[in-house]
């Protein structure tokens, strides 16, 4: 980790589209240098030694032909692992293809996110519900905005746990609230749900309701965003079978079925790992809290959110001592003024620490008012 402060953009301008406008893990627009990168929210401990071996099992003759087959196995692995059956999982190209697929298919005025959220899906679902202004957002000012959704729209879009705060409404709340509105879908987005040690308990996946849609991927627990894998499971036969209409001819290909489905075989380094991330994420927090009181705290996730009055001295300030953070405007559409933190690795985490602890003095500047 070096520090890049003579290398940092001088333009403001600059610095605001290598910050706020970036999504996590893009670091094509900061300026030469070795940055530790805790912008973006993958498992830094991965991927497994499994994916490392899959890929050189690889045999390029398996490349000439179309990937037959692969979908299938990828689909009963994972299914495997959320703990349901394959005839109800829609497999893709990671949650933001399901995005993309369910925008197109859905009406846009029916359609309303839970705000703060996901990058793509604030982008591609224009009506957003926030919280009221100046009010730090808690599970239950987003389980009321949930219910009082669910009673004014046919689709509601939100992610649990929540991208970028870390909070998780419980699949037990959540379950009642869709039962008290069997007219509205709920289409939840569980990027972050297999972080949670009992995620087969916890996802809305064990619902069973019908007007649940949940998008899943195994990309981000076990380090492998660079494949894009990924699978949509409800039981709603209308929106299964749209879905599945959208999909390409090969949704998966050969590389990326094998070594996702080499990642979800191999629990016990998912486990092993999800438990050193959660102390990691304890470590980390108290950490911070020590120089930013705003922190939002006990999240059960593997990053944590800092809500800042100016995201892009924040993205600064970090960048500054050689770290990148993911940095959100609160006045663009469906952000909240922050910035998002991924757990480092434990040998990581002593270089942050010795960072911050160079750069004390600045550190108070950056809470939230």
């Amino acid at each position: 980790m070096i520090p890049a402060t003579d290398r940092i953009p001088h333009n403001r301008g600059e610095t605001m589209r290598a910050s706020t406008d970036a999504q996590g893990g893009d670091l094509r627009g900061l300026p030469d240098g070795s940055y530790l990168d805790l912008g973006t929210c993958v498992n830094r401990y991965g991927p497994p030694p499994s994916v490392a071996a899959a890929l050189c099992s690889v045999e390029p003759e398996r490349l000439l032909a179309h990937p037959y087959g692969v979908e299938e196995v990828f689909t009963q692995t994972y299914a495997k692992f959320m703990a349901t059956e394959p005839e109800q999982l829609v497999p893709g190209r990671g949650i933001t293809e399901f995005i993309r697929v369910l925008a197109h298919l859905l009406p846009s005025n029916e359609v309303a996110v839970i705000t703060p959220d996901y990058t793509d899906t604030i982008r591609w679902f224009p009506t957003h519900l926030a919280p009221p202004p100046g009010v730090m957002e808690t599970v239950q000012t987003r389980l009321e905005r949930v219910d009082r959704a669910m009673s004014a729209y046919p689709y509601v879009v939100f992610s649990n746990p929540n991208n970028p705060l870390g909070l998780y409404l419980h699949r037990d709340f959540l379950t009642e609230i869709c039962r008290a509105h069997p007219d509205s879908i709920l289409i939840v987005d569980e990027a972050y749900i297999e972080f949670l040690s009992e995620h087969a308990r916890l996802s809305m996946v064990g619902s069973g309701l019908r007007n649940v849609v949940v998008l899943r991927s195994p990309n981000k627990l076990f380090g492998i965003a660079g494949t894009r894998t990924g699978a949509l499971w409800t039981r709603n036969e209308d929106i299964a079978r749209r879905v599945a209409e959208r999909k390409l001819n090969w949704t998966l290909s050969y590389v990326d079925a094998v070594l996702a489905t080499a990642a979800l075989a191999d629990t016990m380094w998912a486990d092993r790992t999800r438990a050193a991330l959660l102390r990691d994420a304890t470590e980390l927090e108290g950490l911070l809290i020590e120089r930013f009181p705003s922190l939002v705290r006990g999240v059960p996730v593997h990053y944590r959110f800092l809500p800042v009055a100016d995201p892009v001295a924040g993205h600064r300030f970090f960048l500054d001592h050689g770290v990148v953070v993911r940095a959100f405007d609160g006045r663009q559409p469906g952000r909240v003024s922050g910035l998002r933190i991924t757990v480092p690795a434990s040998g990581e985490l002593v270089k942050l620490r010795e960072s911050l602890n160079a750069a004390s003095a600045v550190a108070p500047r950056l809470i939230y008012r």
